[in-house]
């Protein structure tokens, strides 16, 4: 039976109790005729009413309870099956409470976490959310809003973060909480992490990025932007892209039209030249390299434009500067080999075009070597500074000064109406660069020797040009007069001898063709052997060649040193087998000042004498009075420095003009050698009084005097009465080769 059913049936019966009791009299006369008879009629309505009523009491009472039963079973299992879906569910779902413990948890979020559901209960929220997350999560649980959507970043046991859209809601007194992840089409979660993606990127890449709409006014700036605009996006948005960015070519300050609409225009990328430069409104001027490129829509419209750009200020400044040094030489700051050549290509050009003529002139500074090596590079570099500057001053804004390198200067005169008004111009640029110099108060001579060349009479290319106008240089430089000669034929073959001079030279050096001979010195009062002078010779194709017809260019090829090691080999030999037969007999050598400054010469002098086991005591070393003037103040320490290494230092052709009595006394030098000129004409009175006054001078200062050049008894007998110490020249004995003087000794 329903409940409803027995409820109805009980009350029925109650009714029927109440309506026999209503139907019992009221008054007591009503009662008393029939009280006992009424009596016990009515105590067994009561009875049977009551025990009626008791069996349905407990009908109901049962049947109420095992409904209840139903409902509560019914009730947990619904819950069970509820708890178990939530859990199976593959999102991010989580129950919790106010104090942001967690009471139950999806599947899918366990997964992701790197946890089980029992480890999750021993968290709290702030413990699995980052601190950004938690800061909100925990504002809105100060004050709950049911269907409240915030972002919330979950973090694994691996650290790994999982970021979405999280719905909160609250059961009916606030004290238990659901967060629900969305799956909103299209990934809304995944949206918002990438839209804060593209926002870091734009604001952490190196890059200016500015982004304007179609009518380019600006919209947005990256903090580079910014920075180097020195304005903020909100201070700019909506302004056109040309006040805000104005560009324009450096050096000129040309405007450069609005790149932006020429790139929405054109519906293409476009870059900007390679000389954009802006300006921003503190002054301060920015070279940039970027590309414009527009932006469409998901229709394929154009909707703006966005510019990328980087600051390249420095870049641009070091390529300006390596640009520079790449064609300008880094001394004197003319311009190089390389800018010449493009500067005569294009003259070249010039000139055809408009039939006019021009002039190449190649310039050599005099005796350079020497005065590098004798005052030393640092003021050699300081002369060609000064040089270059005279060269510059000297001639028109339209010609070029340019230094090949070295001591060697080109000049191109430009646009000659006529080539008879060459000659004048070189010779007042050279009028105006060669004389005194001082420098680091030392005062100085120098020279130039120029050869030049004309379009296009000596050539018609800049190459042909450069060739003979070097070849006319070193015409000119060999004449020993300097100044200047213009290019013929004949000058092709003189290089060409040139040339092959130098090959000959090391064939010969290879060859062993380079060979000492000596001359004899001899005491002027009894004519006895005390020394011998070594001196260079070349066997060349059966003829002997002096060194003063060759030492030069072994110069100039760099095989001196390796020359005189060779010589001095085979001198040092031959002088330790005469020791043998004079033990007091001494050999001098002809050094170079600028071998004088090189340890190497001194390391390699003491290596060959070590050899035949001679001594540094037995050595003369001859050194030119010309060369020595060279050395200016270092002059004293050179000599002291190989003096102190044993040698007796001589100056070979002294004629006293170019050293005075007090530098001899503060130089003091063990030996002078008197130049064969001051012998010519020894007969006169004149001449004799000056070889006097030498060989007093010489004397005072404790010097011992030899005369070079004795060419006859004559000379010889006044030179002994003089007071000569020592003679030598071709009347004592011609130099000879060490054979020949082997079998004198013996004799």
């Amino acid at each position: 039976m329903k409940i409803s059913a027995l409820q109805y049936f009980v009350s029925l019966c109650l009714s029927v109790l109440g309506w026999q009791a209503s139907a019992v009299p009221q008054t007591a006369s009503e009662l008393a005729p029939s009280v006992n008879g009424t009596t016990n009629a009515m105590m067994i309505v009561l009875v049977v009413g009551g025990l009626m009523a008791a069996m349905a009491g407990t009908v109901v009472w049962w049947l109420s309870r095992r409904s209840d039963q139903g409902r509560q079973h019914g009730h947990d299992e619904a819950h069970h099956f509820y708890l178990e879906a939530f859990q199976a569910s593959p999102g991010f779902e989580f129950v919790f409470s106010s104090d942001a413990s967690l009471i139950c948890m999806s599947d899918g979020l366990t997964t992701a976490l790197g946890k089980s559901h029992k480890a999750l209960f021993a968290y709290n929220l702030h413990e699995l959310l980052e601190p950004d997350s938690w800061a909100c999560l925990a504002a809105w649980l100060e004050e709950p809003k049911p269907g409240q959507v915030i972002k919330l970043t979950l973090v694994s046991a691996h650290s790994e973060r999982f970021t979405g859209l999280f719905e909160l809601r609250s059961s009916e007194h606030c004290n238990l909480h659901l967060a629900r992840y969305l799956h909103l089409s299209p990934h809304l979660g995944q949206a918002d992490t990438d839209s804060e993606l593209l926002a870091v990127t734009l604001s952490s890449i190196g890059d200016g990025v500015i982004c304007c709409g179609i009518d380019s006014r600006v919209i947005f700036m990256n903090p580079v932007a910014e920075a180097v605009l020195a304005l903020l996006t909100e201070e700019v948005k909506g302004q056109p892209i040309t006040e805000v960015m104005p560009l324009y070519h450096e050096g000129s300050d040309r405007p450069i039209e609005d790149q932006m609409a020429v790139c929405m225009r054109s519906q293409q990328t476009v870059s900007l030249p390679d000389s954009t430069c802006f300006r921003n409104h503190l002054g301060l001027e920015f070279a940039i390299d970027d590309s414009c490129s527009p932006v469409y829509n998901n229709s394929g419209k154009v909707i703006g434009a966005v510019m990328i750009f980087h600051d390249v200020t420095e870049s641009r400044a070091l390529k300006r500067k390596m640009n520079h040094l790449a064609h300008h030489d880094a001394l004197t700051g003319l311009p190089n080999r390389l800018l010449l050549q493009d500067r005569l290509i294009q003259a070249c050009k010039r000139a055809l075009r408009n039939r006019h003529q021009f002039a190449v002139v190649f310039m050599d500074l005099n005796k350079f070597k020497k005065i590098n090596d004798f005052l030393g590079h640092d003021f050699g570099d300081l002369l060609l500074k000064h040089i270059a500057q005279r060269l510059t001053d000297s001639v028109r804004a339209c010609d070029t000064v340019s230094r090949m390198g070295g001591d060697e200067f080109v000049l191109l005169l430009d646009a000659i109406e006529d080539k008879r008004h060459v000659r004048s111009v070189i010779k007042k640029v050279l009028d105006g660069v060669c004389g005194q110099y001082e420098i680091k108060g030392v005062e100085v001579q120098a020279a130039l020797s120029a050869g030049v060349a004309l379009y296009p009479d000596d050539g018609d290319n800049a190459e042909l040009l450069m060739k003979r106008a070097d070849s006319a240089m070193y015409r000119a430089k060999r004449s020993g007069k300097g100044g200047m000669q213009f290019y013929c034929s004949k000058l092709d073959n003189e290089a060409e001898q040139n040339q092959a001079l130098e090959q000959a030279i090391l064939d010969a050096l290879s060859a062993d063709k380079f060979v000492p001979y000596f001359q004899p010195v001899v005491s002027a009062s009894d004519g006895r052997l005390v020394q011998v002078e070594m001196l260079a010779r070349w066997h060349k194709e059966g003829t002997l060649v002096e060194a003063n017809r060759f030492i030069n260019e072994v110069s100039e090829v760099g095989c001196l040193m390796a020359l005189q090691s060779k010589l001095w080999e085979q001198a040092f030999k031959h002088f330790a087998s005469w020791q043998a037969t004079i033990p007091e007999l001494r050999l001098s050598i002809n050094v170079s000042v600028k071998t004088l400054q090189q340890d190497e010469a001194l390391s390699e002098l003491n290596r060959c004498l070590t050899a035949q086991q001679l001594q540094p005591q037995q050595i003369e070393i001859e050194i030119m009075e010309q060369q020595l003037t060279m050395l200016g103040t270092e002059a004293s320490n050179v000599i002291s420095h190989w003096q102190q290494a044993g040698f007796t230092i001589a100056i070979d052709d002294f004629d006293a003009s170019h050293t005075s009595i007090g530098q001899l006394h503060d130089l003091k030098i063990d030996v002078l050698k008197l130049d064969p000129g001051l012998l010519h004409g020894l007969a006169d009175r004149q001449s004799q009084s000056l070889i006097k006054s030498v060989l007093v001078m010489a004397k005072n200062i404790n010097v011992t005097c030899c005369a070079e050049g004795v060419e006859s008894a004559e000379q010889a007998k006044i030179l002994t009465e003089m007071g000569c110490t020592l003679m030598q020249g071709y009347h004592i004995g011609e130099p000879v080769s060490a054979e020949q003087l082997e079998a004198y000794l013996t004799s």
